[in-house]
């Protein structure tokens, strides 16, 4: 699909990996930023006990749950319009300098928007929204700082090789944190859930938005980078959460948030593996009829970054038209470890501005 595109970076605890293009919503960018590898946890995987719940959306960003209720057009698309698209716009603006290392304070219109964003795209696969912890965010905008400051991206950044605007803060918000530079805010978290790249097919960054566990999180953006903190703050067991995640999510989903064929499922039960597992696309017709099958390539599953994840790339998938919508049929079968060896749903892409 021809989105406009950004580049990103993924965070580890225990390694990073250099994403390549993600998705910039608004126009497209003659700079291509860079996002971090994802935060992954030394030892066992952040898990999430089995669960199954919805969200809808609610104020403030938030969603109230509701039992395996598929999202209908008209829900779909107050989300992607009212929240957003609305949240992209907001400019990231702050009070810090990059010259005089200087880490300030984003906006709070700017961390809102980030916040609504990361919670919109919680909602569209189900799972409860999260808070914003504004002390973590502190050290999160020292970790932006110092990356905008250097012009590169590490999860471990040294003295020697980032000297300027170097502190303790800023490292060790780094080490736990998505990374993104040459864009920031909420067209951070845009970025973070395309994972584009060779080196990021474990789409960590996605994976850790759609944490089911996770509670809190915190944020701060320069103009030109961004750190999302989502290791650490806070999680729970005992959040609404969904069995399966799905991105792109099954049923309506916005075009403009097709991950450029690398799509996932993501289960909140920890014994689930997809070491074993097959993946067939097909694209219907609007009858249900299958039109064709698409050419799939799969993964291989690698833990660490939240839930269990099977990542999949999808070749040939198209931009619907005006008001079309395409429907795609996914089917994943080899599951193990879980109540179900096997898991068919339909995504259905349109364009909720037309």
């Amino acid at each position: 699909m021809a989105h406009r595109r950004t580049r990103v970076l993924l965070c580890a605890v225990a390694s990073c990996a250099l994403l390549a293009t993600a998705f910039a919503p608004a126009q497209a960018r003659s700079e291509r930023p860079v996002v971090a590898s994802s935060p992954v946890v030394a030892g066992p995987t952040v898990a999430a006990p089995t669960s199954a719940q919805r969200g809808g959306v609610a104020a403030a960003g938030a969603v109230a749950a509701s039992v395996d209720v598929k999202p209908t057009k008209a829900w779909v698309t107050r989300l992607y319009t009212s929240r957003i698209a609305e949240a992209l716009k907001v400019p990231v603006t702050w009070t810090g300098s990059v010259g005089s290392c200087s880490a300030g304070r984003e906006s709070n219109a700017s961390r809102t928007a980030t916040l609504t964003t990361v919670n919109a795209m919680r909602a569209l696969v189900q799972l409860a929204p999260v808070e914003l912890d504004a002390d973590a965010s502190g050290a999160a905008q020292k970790a932006a700082l110092l990356m905008d400051a250097n012009g590169k991206l590490s999860h471990s950044p040294t003295p020697s090789e980032f000297p300027h605007c170097w502190t303790r803060d800023a490292k060790s918000a780094a080490g736990v944190s998505n990374l993104a530079l040459g864009t920031s805010g909420a067209k951070a978290i845009a970025a973070y859930m395309v994972d584009p790249g060779d080196g990021n097919t474990a789409v960590g960054h996605r994976r850790w938005i759609l944490n089911p566990t996770t509670t809190r999180i915190a944020t701060g953006s320069t103009p030109s980078a961004n750190a999302l903190t989502v290791i650490g703050l806070g999680t729970s067991s005992s959040v609404a959460r969904p069995t399966w995640m799905e991105w792109p999510a099954r049923g309506w989903f916005p075009e403009q948030l097709e991950p450029n064929g690398r799509w996932s499922l993501s289960s909140s039960d920890p014994n689930v593996s997809f070491s074993r597992a097959t993946v067939k696309v097909q694209r219907l017709w609007s009858s249900g009829n299958v039109a064709r099958t698409l050419t799939v390539k799969k993964y291989a599953p690698v833990v660490g970054y939240g839930p269990n994840t099977l990542v999949f790339r999808v070749k040939g998938v198209a931009d619907p038209q005006g008001k079309r919508s395409i429907q795609y049929r996914v089917t994943v079968s080899g599951i193990t470890g879980g109540s179900s060896r096997s898991l068919s749903y339909v995504v259905r892409l349109y364009d909720p501005t037309a």
